[in-house]
């Protein structure tokens, strides 16, 4: 109760108090309070690691719904689904062509799954990656990403800018209406800030698969087969303690 009330008073005497009441704190009050907090916490660590804990615990959960919800990105899935899956990959990323074929085979099995693709080209694979990242953003708003997505993935050559075009033509994207798209520099920051939300969750490289808050690096299918099975099993007993 000593310590609850120690914060409680620091805290009021330092930020958001009127300047009356700051003031009823002379120097040596202030600093009085401060040892006692100082001494409470050395002699009580476990107070301090449950903080830091809760702390890490808000700030990943503020990160994973970034990552989840983020209206700029592109999903597929039912919205309620119990399982969201958030894929950062490369176009150039031969580990994240690897991925493809899986990833279909959930996209087209599993109905407890919302999937969100958020492109984060590899400055390693140079300018091709950035650029086929840059034309799948620009071509979302005509409702092909999906199909451009694909073929990107799937193609195995030099990805040119001409051969960027002819798989958005293919795709059954307009290329002028892409390419103009492609200016806007609100492409290039929402880039940006994927690979610094990558960063901040501990994804390194690509495909870096988030699997309802848990991070999942590289395609290792045992380990995503494994946390989507977690995944399924803490859904159902959700379902189970609440109802719904």
């Amino acid at each position: 109760m000593r310590f609850a009330l120690a914060i409680l008073l620091l805290g009021f005497a330092r930020a958001g108090a009127p300047a009356s009441a700051q003031q009823s704190f002379n120097a040596q009050q202030q600093a009085e309070i401060r040892a006692m907090v100082r001494d409470y916490l050395v002699n009580n660590p476990d107070v301090l690691r449950e903080a830091l804990n809760a702390l890490q615990a808000r700030v990943d959960a503020e990160r994973r719904h970034k990552a989840e919800t983020d209206p700029r990105d592109f999903s597929l899935g039912p919205r309620d689904a119990p399982i969201t899956v958030v894929e950062f990959f490369d176009y150039r990323c031969p580990y994240c062509m690897a991925a493809l074929p899986w990833v279909q085979d959930q996209v087209r099995t599993r109905r407890d799954i919302r999937w969100v693709f958020k492109e984060m080209p590899l400055s390693i694979h140079g300018e091709p990656a950035l650029e086929s990242a840059r034309a799948s953003i620009a071509a979302m708003p005509q409702g092909r990403y999906w199909q451009f997505h694909q073929a990107m993935m799937s193609f195995r050559g030099e990805l040119t800018s001409a051969r960027i075009d002819q798989l958005a033509r293919q795709s059954g994207i307009d290329v002028a209406r892409m390419r103009r798209a492609m200016s806007d520099p609100a492409i290039m920051q929402l880039i940006n800030e994927n690979e610094g939300l990558a960063t901040d969750l501990g994804a390194t490289g690509t495909p870096a698969f988030l699997i309802n808050g848990q991070l999942v690096s590289g395609f290792d299918v045992e380990g995503l087969q494994q946390r989507l099975r977690q995944a399924a099993d803490e859904a159902r007993a959700r379902r189970a303690a609440t109802g719904r």
